[in-house]
């Protein structure tokens, strides 16, 4: 299913899309009796580019995201707090040797002040290797490397690092932390990521609190005229994220790995 999962990631990527409608819609025009089929094909796909190249489509779904969790108000008591890998680069971390934040690196960083106003948390960090091809390179080495850098006491945090998705985040998690009902756990994560994450938690038996951070958007609803713009890159790229999300979000639903389509507080 990990292996499935990543080879519906490429195929469902945008520019590769892009791409091959754009291939199969030109080798159409070199047939005489497809040709007004592959203009279409063809006229219709640079037409859809050209929407997310105006419109900020990208920002728009990611405030509906990052917007789904506020910041919580946390209570006196936490008996422990979560941190969800994705904030390091295992591969580059391995080659270059030093470890490589990328931009969801907040996601560690703000879990040390957290830990020193709740003595009383136990810590688990979560992460192991999203890629197929590189499962010897670790997130949570690195990330253990990480805190010991900064001068943050890794001994005290619990390093699960066999997980490959945000499923196996939750599943390998509660195995290793044993929450007992009624306990208080906080979840980090990045904010667009939060409602699958919640989701995946809670499908284990696990309720938490949402702790939301790495935000992308300054969560303004709505649009001005200065929002416009032209640029195809840009919109072909801030389509992969809503794409990607989009269907993480309906696959783990039907395989009933999340509670909700799109989970709420």
């Amino acid at each position: 299913m990990f292996v499935l999962s990543k080879l519906v990631g490429v195929v469902t990527e945008p520019l590769t899309l892009f791409y091959l409608v754009m291939v199969f819609g030109f080798v159409l025009t070199l047939s005489r009796r497809r040709r007004g089929l592959g203009r279409r094909i063809l006229a219709v796909t640079l037409g859809l580019v050209a929407i997310p190249a105006v419109l900020p489509l990208e920002r728009w779904f990611m405030v509906a995201l990052e917007n789904r969790f506020p910041p919580p108000v946390l209570p006196e008591h936490l008996d422990g707090i979560i941190v969800l890998g994705g904030g390091v680069n295992p591969g580059i971390s391995a080659a270059r040797g030093q470890v490589t934040l990328n931009s969801a690196g907040t996601r560690m960083t703000v879990m040390v002040p957290l830990a020193h106003s709740h003595p009383e948390a136990r810590l688990i960090f979560t992460g192991g290797s999203g890629s197929v091809l590189e499962q010897q390179f670790k997130e949570a080495t690195y990330v253990k490397d990480f805190y010991r850098q900064i001068g943050f006491d890794a001994d005290q945090i619990v390093f699960e690092d066999q997980s490959r998705n945000t499923r196996e985040n939750a599943m390998f998690s509660k195995e290793l932390m044993a929450p007992k009902p009624g306990e208080t756990w906080l979840l980090i994560t990045s904010a667009f990521h939060m409602p699958r994450a919640v989701g995946c938690f809670r499908a284990v038996g696990w309720p938490v609190i949402a702790y939301p951070t790495d935000y992308t958007t300054t969560g303004r609803n709505g649009w001005e005229w200065s929002d416009l713009r032209f640029s195809p890159g840009t919109g072909l790229s801030g389509l992969r994220t809503i794409v990607h999300e989009t269907v993480g979000l309906i696959s783990y639903r039907l395989l009933g790995w999340t509670d909700a389509l799109l989970p709420a507080p």
